[in-house]
């Protein structure tokens, strides 16, 4: 999940059953040109039973678990500083927050020294990756990548799972029984948890309460369902209020109907959602995505939802709920300073700059509200957005070691604390809402508060059923944004429009697998 302000003004934005499964294949042909003499580094490198060190050998994940891989005591007995390159697209305060963090981490130990480096977008950031799988020199020891690319990631052959260093390090199992089971769930595939650290967001409704008074809705509580949602933009419509349009904004992406459907645990594709094997068959065509999408259609038609196209890199939906054109928002937490910035005096109109659509005043003092998203039948279920910390395998000696120290840090709770109140993330350990700073933040200030209410849904999330893995993930996304715009924008009739993307979601998953080898 993910938006896009201005850069400048960017301060934020930008799952199962258990048992033994079959060990994943490694990605090839034209997903991934690797060179056969670098697969083989590798595989060296990242899988198999090498023996030694603390849970060697383990049987969990089918043998992609291994301490040997993460050589922590060699890190601890390292006499000069080990150098670790961080990869990241973040801007704005998550960039210079994450370099703040860094130049903190370097300052409180000699052992390694982190020097982090943005790569542009994501897909940016990914195909630099990709080009780099063929000289391990080149990878960087730990990648920043969206949520999506878990499967990718995997296969691409070249990723320790944190797994590896949490059987490696002694000190690391009480830190991970803190972290939120929907977090761990969500990013645990195998039986193996792969990425360390974690950049955590999740949906949420906004409105402003002003405009649904004078309609006469009741603000005390916010809508539980998509039905719910709808019968309030019929209300704030017929009431007819000034400068009002279409009640509701939002922009149109993929990751809404994502969430409604992991929300009502409907599979987007087979082996138990890409969790229990590599994902091949496309369940995306059924009738709770049909149904999902009518709403979505009808809510256009009837002047009720302002949909923004997949393709626009304004900020035109918080715009929307600034200038009062519509009076309710559901978006990423993860825009959550941005929002409130706008609301309450720190962003000036000036400050917008030569963003598309930017206004030449902004409103401040507006009465937000905010909720749990709402869902299919209720508020709060669905899964986690935002991005992954992995572990890269290099041809540098205790690279992976050296990173494990600057992931632990990352997930101590100061840190947590700051990544929350700058960058906007959620915290991912549970004992972090204890944290005396971090009370003060989420009951003293409107981000805040904001920010807390997407926190306490991360405990109403599944953790039996966090959400899809899925190998071309970005072709998944395509088509199903083609389809949302296709709805909103040109009247493509539903049933055409998730026909089509099932099927070239369904060609995609098997180029995927022809490629694999799955």
């Amino acid at each position: 999940m993910s938006a896009n302000p201005a850069p400048h003004l960017q301060p934020a934005l930008a799952g199962d059953a258990h048992g033994r499964r079959r060990p994943r294949t490694r990605l090839r042909a034209r997903w991934l040109l690797v060179p056969l003499a670098a697969t083989a580094l590798l595989a060296a490198a990242c899988g198999g039973d090498s023996g030694g060190g603390s849970g060697s050998g383990s049987s969990e994940g089918g043998g992609q678990v291994d301490a040997a891989d993460c050589p922590v005591k060699a890190v601890q007995d390292a006499t000069a500083p080990i150098d670790v390159t961080v990869w990241h697209a973040y801007v704005g305060l998550q960039k210079s927050t994450l370099e703040q963090l860094a130049t903190s981490f370097n300052g409180s130990q000699n052992k390694v020294k982190v020097s982090v480096e943005a790569q542009g977008t994501y897909e940016e950031l990914l195909k630099k990756y990709e080009d780099a799988l063929g000289d391990p020199g080149t990878l960087p020891d730990m990648i920043l990548t969206e949520d999506t690319t878990t499967q990718f990631m995997i296969d691409s052959g070249a990723v320790v799972p944190a797994q590896s260093c949490i059987e490696a390090d002694d000190t690391a199992a009480s830190t991970y029984d803190d972290v939120l089971p929907s977090v761990k769930a969500a990013y645990t595939v195998d039986d193996v948890l792969w990425p360390g650290a974690f950049s955590v967001s999740s949906p949420i409704y906004y409105a402003n309460n002003a405009i649904l008074r004078q309609a006469g809705v009741d603000t005390s509580t916010t809508p539980k369902t998509l039905d719910d949602v709808r019968a309030v933009a019929e209300k704030v419509k017929a009431a007819n209020v000034p400068g009002v349009q279409e009640p509701l904004v939002m922009k149109v992406d993929a990751w809404y109907l994502e969430h409604w459907l992991t929300g009502v645990k409907k599979p987007i594709v087979n082996e138990n959602n890409g969790r229990a094997g590599l994902a091949t068959t496309s369940e995306f065509d059924n009738p709770t995505t049909r149904q999902i999408m009518e709403w979505f259609k009808k809510m256009v038609d009837d002047k009720l939802l302002k949909p923004i196209p997949s393709a626009s890199t304004g900020i035109d939906e918080y715009l929307a709920i600034n200038n009062k054109t519509s009076a309710m928002l559901i978006q990423t937490s993860a825009a959550i300073t941005t929002v409130a910035a706008l609301l309450d005096g720190s962003v000036k109109a000036a400050d917008l700059g030569t963003v598309a659509g930017a206004p030449s005043t902004v409103n401040t003092g507006l009465d937000i509200g905010v909720g749990p998203v709402p869902g299919v039948k209720e508020a709060g279920k669905g899964q986690i957005g935002g991005s992954a910390w992995y572990l890269v395998t290099t041809n540098r000696k205790n690279g992976v070691g050296a990173a494990w120290q600057f992931m632990k840090y990352f997930l101590q709770t100061p840190n947590q604390v700051t990544w929350t109140e700058k960058a906007s993330y959620l915290p991912v350990l549970e004992s972090a809402s204890s944290d005396p700073s971090l009370q003060q933040f989420f009951t003293g200030t409107t981000a805040g508060k904001w920010l807390n209410v997407a926190y306490e849904g991360l405990g109403n999330l599944d953790p039996d059923f966090p959400g899809p893995v899925i190998g071309p993930y970005k072709e998944f996304r395509s088509d199903v944004r083609e389809a949302l715009d296709g709805v909103a924008l040109t009247g493509t009739p539903v049933n055409t429009a998730v026909s089509t993307a099932d099927q070239k979601f369904q060609s995609a998953l098997d180029a995927y697998a022809e490629d694999v080898g799955g």
